[in-house]
């Protein structure tokens, strides 16, 4: 069975965890390329679009090709996944079954703005109506978890949605 985790990364900050994920899992890491965000001036338009849910284009490297299951992650930007991550949930009845979200941020805080993004992946999940397994890190953590069992403990809840989806391959999702 193929996991793939899908990631969208203008710091690096979520790719870290995306490889931290894979070598722990033997998943696969596919990353979500939005050139309009790149730069200084990237990062205002990134803030304008999150506050008015535009969406950019995106590319996928390497493409996300046949795969049984998907782990999602990026940044949370103005309370809500970041516009390239929305943009690719717009895809979601193609994409492969959504197994687990996890996200970066600069603060804990309320996931609440986050319920509408997780509501959507957890229909076209491999248990429709059940929550998605959510992991999320912020930089300014008063106490809690080292990240590492932080992930370990994101993965110990997604072993066994991995274990027990038996799919057919998905066909490769090409974004324009």
């Amino acid at each position: 069975m193929q996991t793939v985790i899908v990631v969208y990364s203008r710091s690096g900050r979520s790719l870290r965890i995306a490889e931290r994920i894979a070598a722990r899992s033997r998943a696969r890491v596919c990353r979500i390329e939005c050139p309009r965000y790149d730069g200084l001036s990237g990062y205002l338009r990134g803030w304008r679009d999150a506050w008015r849910g535009d969406l950019p284009e995106i590319t996928l490297a390497p493409e996300i090709g046949a795969a049984d299951l998907l782990i999602l992650g990026g940044p949370v930007w103005a309370g809500r996944f970041a516009p390239p991550v929305r943009r690719l949930m717009r895809e979601a009845e193609r994409l492969p079954p959504v197994v687990g979200v996890f996200v970066t941020r600069d603060r804990i805080g309320s996931t609440l703005p986050l319920e509408a993004d997780l509501e959507a992946l957890a229909a076209v999940g491999p248990t429709p109506g059940e929550d998605l397994p959510l992991l999320t890190l912020a930089r300014h953590r008063p106490s809690g978890l080292p990240i590492e069992r932080a992930v370990e403990r994101f993965l110990a809840r997604l072993a066994p949605l991995m274990s027990r989806r038996k799919a057919p391959a998905i066909l490769p999702v090409r974004m324009a």
